[in-house]
């Protein structure tokens, strides 16, 4: 894949070079970490490779372009090249890309450019930001730089910013991408071709970021199967092969926490002990991020991501409209999730091609069909939301105009949701005699579902123990029992609900652990 002009190329069908930015840190730091076990030979040709590889980056880095996560990532590799060469156009170079990568941050905190326009703003205002990248990407990256350059501007910068994005930390370690602009590469530890979270998190000396390395390194270790990282925790139930590129990317990254983290600090995190709680466990409330469009909600036990984000990497390529793009409970784990309106092929080289039939959608939704045309709340981009919160409730309102996939106007629809102590509920109502509420509840293959008595309920057997149940106020039908529908975008299965909307009345949907 390399090109004798300094770059390489992504794949043998990909002209793209920005992988350069990669393949040349990961020569630099062998050179840098492990260079006297090279023979004479190997290193001077490892080095002049990289150096190369360097001086085509110093020199062609904005041309390249692409989303934010290359030139933030550029300022690291210039920084191993000083280090390895001494010679200042590195040093100037890292310094430029670090100061300016801080500009690419949100009001609320976010680091944003993950977008065919890093500088996009949406008609709501916000900016094009994806979790997954900047938690296992660019924020490592710029903070390795920090150290490296012994910038403390930068390094108190990115710590902050990386207390930040912690918001979006699941108590399981994960990290919630369900609304991100990438999110078809979402792979619910993370994203699919990044070197993850661990190390640049993992040498922060905040404890609230050691700990979410423990507990994220704790759902990769769940996720492998026969030492291959999967791209979510129901790949292997749904009978699907495991991608290499997971694995080697994140055992890079842990790989370098182990090498470049004091002795007493892997020490620490290895002991597998909670030590302090995430914000998200902390959570009594509404967080609210109006760069993206999104709330984060808990109450109790209960989590919930409600979003309405309107900045579009592909179209249709993560849930608007007003969804609940993921609701989670302590002791039920995920119970709802949202993926690509359809499942899009973006990145051909970087994804994965299901054996197993074609992937759902998995966002819960209102949708109908119009001369067969298909409607649906989650592509809505301009949908209002608002929201209440007291002490003992939480409400969330949402007034939308249903949507085709080619953005024509549909029906009006409302969605309410209300989250307490005990329960997540939502209520839908449309004009339109064939709507239906969509709900793909996750669930593994095998686990039992069991109706209720009074036909107004189904309850989920857990394989921990625990039991989900579902009561609803109209009339519904289930599938998806036999074989449970999969998503690789969060790496989920689950069945799917589908409750009658009469025009002009509301349905209502009640989750609770019964």
């Amino acid at each position: 894949m390399y090109h004798e002009e300094g770059y390489f190329y992504n794949d043998t069908n990909s002209a793209w070079r920005g992988i350069t930015v990669f393949a040349a840190a990961c020569l630099g730091e062998c050179l840098l970490d492990f260079g006297e076990t090279f023979s004479d030979q190997e290193y001077r040709f490892v080095r002049n490779r990289f150096l190369k590889c360097a001086e085509y980056l110093r020199d062609h880095i904005e041309k390249i372009g692409g989303n934010v996560n290359y030139p933030v990532t550029c300022a690291y590799t210039m920084a191993i090249a000083h280090a390895l060469t001494g010679e200042e156009s590195y040093r100037i170079k890292a310094w430029k890309l670090a100061h300016q990568a801080m500009e690419y941050f949100t009001e609320d905190g976010l680091l944003y450019g993950e977008g065919h326009n890093r500088q996009e703003i949406s008609p709501k205002g916000c900016r094009p930001v994806d979790i997954g990248y900047n938690v296992e990407e660019s924020l490592p990256s710029l903070y390795l730089y920090a150290l490296m350059e012994h910038d403390e501007e930068v390094r108190v910068f990115t710590e902050k910013a990386m207390r930040t994005h912690l918001e979006f930390m699941l108590p399981d370690g994960a990290w919630d991408n369900s609304f991100g602009t990438r999110n078809y590469k979402w792979s619910y530890w993370g994203s699919r071709t990044s070197d993850g979270c661990l190390c640049g998190f993992g040498l922060s000396p905040d404890p609230v970021c050691q700990e979410a390395v423990r507990r994220n390194f704790l759902l990769l270790r769940q996720c492998t199967r026969n030492g291959l990282l999967s791209g979510g925790p129901m790949f292997a139930d749904a009978g699907e092969p495991t991608c290499v590129h997971h694995t080697f990317c994140h055992a890079k990254g842990l790989a370098m926490l182990l090498e470049k983290a004091a002795p007493e600090r892997v020490e620490t995190l290895c002991r597998f002990e909670e030590t302090v709680s995430l914000p998200c466990e902390l959570r009594d409330g509404v967080r609210d991020f109006l760069s993206v469009q999104t709330l984060l909600l808990g109450k109790g036990d209960w989590r919930a991501t409600i979003t309405g984000y309107d900045v579009q990497y592909c179209r249709h390529g993560h849930p608007s409209g007003g969804a609940v793009s993921l609701l989670w409970h302590r002791k039920l784990g995920l119970v709802l999730i949202g993926t690509m309106g359809e499942y899009q092929m973006v990145e051909p080289n970087n994804m994965q091609l299901l054996r197993h039939g074609m992937p759902a959608c998995l966002t819960p939704r209102i949708e109908y069909q119009l001369d067969g045309v298909l409607f649906r709340s989650i592509y809505d981009k301009a949908a209002r939301i608002w929201w209440e919160d007291t002490a003992q409730e939480l409400r969330v309102h949402v007034n939308g105009q249903m949507t085709s996939e080619d953005n024509a106007m549909g029906e009006r629809f409302e969605l309410d949701y209300r989250m307490d102590q005990h329960c997540f509920e939502m209520s839908a109502g449309c004009e339109v005699d064939s709507a239906v509420l969509v709900l793909p509840v996750v669930s593994r293959q095998g686990e039992e579902v069991l109706f209720e008595k009074d036909g107004c309920g189904i309850s989920v057997m857990r394989d921990n123990g625990t039991v989900l149940t579902i009561h609803m106020d109209s009339e519904w039908e289930l599938s998806g029992i036999e074989k449970r529908e999969f998503s690789p975008v969060g790496g989920m299965q689950a069945f799917l609900l589908r409750l009658v909307m009469p025009p002009g009345k509301k349905v209502t949907c009640r989750f609770e652990l019964n």
